[in-house]
């Protein structure tokens, strides 16, 4: 994700709020807090469209991988992917989070522009297990990855931010658990507290229900 597409979409929803379209979308004040910021949380999915057309495509994408493994199809998108899951399946919660940790990042960065063509990119997991990506295509797989082992949709967010050190947008994953928000990224190896990490702003951050802008 570029720091350009981060700055559309902040101008974007301030004009919204500004102007009042905001109150069309339900919305509740005081959502979640994310890098020591509060959010606002919002359930019309519009102002973010990636995050809605991802969710329509991931649920094809579902649907077309299914009807390959039917088949008995030996190469289906999902075949690395859902050998890891029937692995992890069991395991304590921390040891999944740390194994989809690494099994997504051990793919290839490759920027929007190289991969696609395009700006600003939002992959499938099929998409990414075939090209690789960049930070919020690793974020979405590992968010879906979780979603699979029976992580609950409340538990998880992909957190868009601003890396203060690079100046650059960037993508991670959050995961609550035990009291703690754990930050899943693909600038850093291990799973760590998101409350020892301070150079990241969050922007916005979703779920598969509803969504936070941070101002």
């Amino acid at each position: 994700m570029g720091s350009m597409t981060l700055v559309r979409f902040v101008l974007v929803c301030a004009v919204m709020l500004a102007v009042g379209a905001a109150g069309s979308v339900p919305a509740q004040a005081g959502g979640d807090r994310v890098f020591g910021q509060d959010g606002r949380m919002m359930r019309s999915f519009r102002p973010i469209p990636q995050w809605r057309t991802l969710m329509l495509r991931y649920q094809e994408e579902e649907r077309r991988n299914a009807r390959c493994a039917a088949a008995g199809g030996g190469s289906c998108p999902y075949t690395e992917w859902q050998g890891v899951i029937a692995r992890l399946r069991g395991k304590d919660p921390m040891t999944q989070l740390r194994e989809i940790n690494r099994f997504a990042n051990h793919w290839q960065y490759i920027t929007d522009p190289v991969n696609w063509g395009q700006p600003d990119y939002w992959a499938t997991p099929g998409e990414f297990f075939a090209k690789a990506g960049d930070c919020e295509d690793y974020a979405i797989v590992k968010f879906m990855s979780l979603r699979a082992l029976g992580f609950a949709n409340a538990d998880l967010k992909l957190v868009a931010v601003q890396d203060l050190n690079l100046r650059i947008g960037h993508a991670v994953t959050i995961v609550s658990l035990g009291g703690r928000d754990y930050l899943l990224d693909n600038q850093i190896t291990q799973v760590i507290d998101s409350s020892s990490v301070r150079h990241y702003k969050p922007v916005f951050a979703a779920n598969e229900e509803v969504w936070w802008l941070y101002r």
